[in-house]
C-alpha cells in the first residue's frame, strides 16, 4: 500500500509542481478570489489540503529514508487544514501575502516541489530496477 501512495503522490506532486512553474498567474488569481471569499475561501484551500493529507498520513506512515519525506508532508498538510478551519485568520493571513507582484513566488515553490516530487521518486526507481 506504500507503495500504491508513494506513486499517486508522485503524480500529484509532478501535476501541481510543473502548473505552478507554467501558469504561476493561474494560481496567484486563484488564491486571490478565495481571499476575496473571505472565510469560505480559507475554508476550500482547507478542503484542497487536508483530505490529502490525511490519506497520505493514514496509509504511508513510513518514517525511514526517503519516503518519510512524504509523511512529514502528509502531517504538514493535515496541520494546515486544520489549522485553517480552526483558526480561519491565519489561512486568511496567509492569502494576504498572494499578489501579482510575487507571482514568482508559485514558480520557485514549484521548482521546489518538483525537486521533491523527483527525491520521491528515487525508491520507486530503484526498487523497479531490482524486483
Amino acid at each position: 500500500m506504500e507503495i500504491a501512495v508513494l506513486k499517486l503522490s508522485i503524480l500529484y506532486f509532478l501535476i501541481i509542481s510543473v502548473s505552478h512553474i507554467v501558469q504561476p498567474r493561474g494560481w496567484v488569481d486563484f488564491f486571490i478570489y478565495l481571499r476575496q471569499k473571505g472565510v469560505i475561501g480559507v475554508f476550500i484551500t482547507a478542503f484542497i489540503h487536508l483530505p490529502f493529507g490525511v490519506f497520505v498520513v493514514a496509509f504511508h506512515n513510513n518514517w525511514t529514508g526517503i519516503p518519510a519525506i512524504l509523511t512529514v508532508i502528509g502531517w504538514g498538510l493535515v496541520c494546515k487544514g486544520t489549522l485553517y478551519f480552526i483558526f480561519p485568520s491565519v489561512g486568511l493571513w496567509s492569502l494576504s501575502h498572494v499578489s501579482v507582484e510575487r507571482t514568482w513566488h508559485f514558480v520557485i515553490a514549484g521548482a521546489v516541489m518538483l525537486g521533491i516530487t523527483i527525491v520521491l521518486a528515487l525508491p520507486l526507481i530503484a526498487y523497479s530496477s531490482n524486483p
